[in-house]
């Protein structure tokens, strides 16, 4: 069909079967196939089942949060820009504002999942939003052997973040421009193989974008046919050499 038409279908047919198969399940308040599996059903803050009012906007949040709110950040920018009532100095703490929320939204996505290793509670942010939450039907299934390595691991995880804030906001104050450094970063990461952690040798491309060395990528698609940082789909046929990258 074409690598134009068959990129417009890959992005596209993914939302569309998740969208349908959550309105068969989850908006009928039937059991998805993991739920049914595990023996959950999902409440909502008055431990009742969801309206459909409520798993309607969770799903909406679920499949295009994302999108939503990167479209939301472009068009406050663009008006930003283009207003005449806000200074010059509004108008470039409220474009770092943007910028910065862009910049973040790996570590709040990071943040959140350490909360729920915490407590064990919304692993989307989705289900946070609207307060839907997982209940076990079958109380003989309950196991909290691990529930202390979790609480740990989250705990370990949100000083690991902090860390990570503290870190950047130093070399902010030191050097008064965060955005040379992350693009100082950026620049040098590229040239880094994010599963083997060392310079990147015969550089290949996923159909997603991402650089990877050609073995490394090979193993990690013997396990999982999935891009390691973005999660999307990857047909192994598809990876792409790279020759001259610098």
């Amino acid at each position: 069909m074409g690598a134009r038409n068959y990129h417009t279908i890959r992005k596209t047919i993914p939302v569309i079967a998740n969208i349908w198969y959550y309105c068969m399940t989850s908006l009928g308040n039937i059991q998805t196939l993991g739920e049914e599996y595990t023996g959950t059903i999902r409440i909502g803050r008055n431990n009742r089942i969801p309206s459909k009012l409520m798993q309607t906007l969770w799903l909406i949040l679920f499949i295009g949060g994302e999108p939503l709110l990167e479209r939301l950040l472009n068009t406050v920018k663009n008006k930003v820009l283009a207003s005449k009532t806000v200074t010059q100095n509004g108008k470039s703490v409220l474009l770092k504002c943007i910028d910065f929320v862009k910049e973040q939204k790996p570590t709040l996505t990071r943040i959140h999942h350490s909360i729920f290793y915490t407590n064990g509670k919304y692993y989307n942010i989705s289900n946070r939003i609207m307060g839907i939450r997982y209940v076990l039907l079958r109380q003989w299934l309950q196991d909290d052997t691990f529930t202390g390595s979790f609480n740990l691991l989250g705990q370990i995880s949100l000083f690991y973040i902090l860390f990570n804030c503290i870190h950047q906001l130093f070399l902010t104050n030191t050097t008064g421009n965060i955005s040379e450094n992350v693009i100082n970063v950026a620049t040098v990461s590229r040239k880094m193989c994010v599963l083997c952690a060392e310079n990147i040798k015969s550089p290949c491309a996923t159909s997603c974008g991402h650089i990877f060395c050609w073995t490394c990528i090979h193993d990690s698609l013997s396990y999982q046919k999935s891009c390691p940082i973005c999660r999307e789909s990857v047909n192994p046929s598809r990876i792409i050499f790279l020759q001259n990258y610098l």
